[in-house]
């Protein structure tokens, strides 16, 4: 997964039929690269995935929950994105 272009993490939905009832259960992935990143990126991450089982858009209201939330979410997603790049320059200047 190319996470600097497409995504921070997973978040899903898993709905199935156990005995005549619909069972749902929501889940949050995050990628094995962050494994070695800051506590607060690994919380930042979880605030966005989080965000979006209420606002499944990139909208006014999903960023303002991601605020409320997470106090300074805008700067932390900033940092984190520059920390991906980075990362993604040094794995091509080692190739």
């Amino acid at each position: 997964m190319d996470l600097t272009h497409r995504a921070l993490g997973l978040h899903t939905t898993i709905s199935r039929v156990q005995g005549g009832k619909l069972k749902s259960k929501k889940e949050i992935r995050i990628a094995s690269l962050f494994k070695d990143a800051a506590p607060e990126f690994l919380k930042m991450i979880v605030v966005h995935e989080l965000a979006h089982f209420k606002e499944s858009d990139h909208n006014k209201a999903f960023y303002q929950l991601c605020e409320h939330m997470q106090p300074g979410y805008h700067q932390l997603e900033f940092d984190l994105r520059i920390y991906l790049t980075y990362r993604d320059l040094q794995g091509k200047a080692a190739e």
